[in-house]
């Protein structure tokens, strides 16, 4: 049977490809939405956003495609919908082994993903990637007390004083003078304040596994190590900002761009430039440790996930939507939220914590073991995980 499409339509396409062209393909047509708190989105920018941004599409495109074809029947369901068009996927390696069948243009493929029942799926990945991982990564977080960091030795300076040592009593970014710098230091027209230490990765994040599990999908490798522990108070996940602009980084209203070895300025707001960073164009070099070389910089892996996370969250159109549901979650904790409003507020707020408390570490699994071998069946404490559905 010969094929109807175009030319264009018979490449061979990559599994993040192909899933790209089938959601833009059904952005009109699918009215997918997605809600939290009070407040209502839609499915498809967002996903597209994800596939589009991501620090790691293919990562991301085969977490997606594991999802839609989670069991035998699906994948061949899902292999006849999208397969083939003009035989254009037999390089998708999850479809490799599967016979062709008729060769359909890319508007019949899309038209069978909308009326699929695919599109359940589609909806809980995004939601999981909206409400596990964009909503923690956009909230501001409390600076971490002592006992939060007890893991660092006790004979290390705190994180403060070794980006100082590292970068001198300026901040990198904004060229704020540290208020407790020595008088022999001359500030700059940019002024003087308390400087703050923002970390790149939130501290939060060393408390959350299903933030850390999505992260590693994010990423395209394991983040479990690498955001627990020391390394998440450590100088290569930490920048020196005054408050301002500590604030502003923490909304993804900017980001910095690791590329050959150099760092870059990355506006996401351009719109609306922070303060300290009006005189600053976008893609302006940014030089870190010019004091010291004993502390590591700014980990490009963290910086670059962080600046990929904002492209993300600006692309969909989700960064103002998260805004106002923290908004909304703030005023319910100081009591400005009444009646049926503080109902669906506080129920979208309880279940994302309760969410982000689904962890159970290996070492608290094996004590549980270790302390219980010796008892009856019936006195042993049973662990169990909550399961909470979008």
């Amino acid at each position: 049977m010969s094929s109807s499409v175009n030319p264009s339509d018979s490449e061979q396409l990559t599994t993040t490809e192909t899933l790209k062209r089938i959601l833009r393909l059904s952005e009109r047509a699918v009215s997918l939405p997605l809600k939290h708190s009070n407040h209502r989105t839609f499915v498809i920018p967002l996903a597209l956003a994800l596939l589009d941004r991501g620090y790691n599409p293919k990562s991301l495109s085969d977490d997606l495609w594991m999802k839609l074809a989670n069991d035998k029947d699906r994948l061949e369901h899902l292999s006849q919908l999208i397969f083939p068009v003009d035989g254009s996927f037999h390089n998708v390696s999850s479809l490799s082994g599967i016979s062709p069948v008729d060769p359909l243009t890319w508007k019949d493929v899309a038209t069978r993903f909308q009326r699929s029942i695919f599109l359940d799926e589609l909806h809980d990945w995004t939601y999981s990637f909206l409400v596990d991982m964009l909503i923690p990564m956009k909230t501001k977080g409390k600076t971490p007390t002592p006992s939060e960091v007890s893991t660092v030795s006790r004979n290390q300076p705190p994180l403060k004083t070794k980006l100082i040592r590292c970068d001198g009593w300026f901040s990198v970014v904004g060229q704020v003078l540290e208020k407790d710098a020595p008088s022999q230091i001359i500030p700059l027209s940019t002024g003087s304040g308390r400087l703050q230490v923002a970390h790149i990765m939130p501290f939060s994040t060393s408390k959350r596994k299903p933030l850390r599990n999505l992260l590693s999908v994010f990423a395209g490798e394991d983040m479990e190590e690498l955001l627990t522990g020391n390394n998440i108070n450590d100088p290569s996940n930490a920048l020196l900002l005054d408050a301002i602009t500590h604030e502003a980084f923490d909304s993804f209203e900017f980001g910095l761009e690791f590329q050959n070895k150099r760092y870059f300025l990355r506006l996401l707001d351009a719109s609306r430039p922070p303060q300290q960073l009006l005189w600053y164009n976008d893609g302006d070099e940014i030089f870190f440790c010019q004091e010291s070389q004993g502390i590591a910089n700014p980990s490009a892996l963290f910086c670059n996930i962080h600046l990929a996370i904002g492209h993300v969250l600006h692309d969909s159109g989700i960064a103002g939507l998260i805004d106002k549901i923290l908004q909304d979650e703030e005023e319910l904790n100081i009591g400005n939220v009444e009646g049926d409003y503080w109902l669906r507020v506080s129920a979208s707020y309880l279940q994302r914590e309760l969410r982000g408390l689904q962890e159970v570490d290996d070492s608290a699994i094996e004590l549980d073991h270790n302390t219980t071998d010796s008892g009856s069946e019936d006195d042993r404490p049973v662990t169990s995980r909550h399961s909470i559905s979008a």
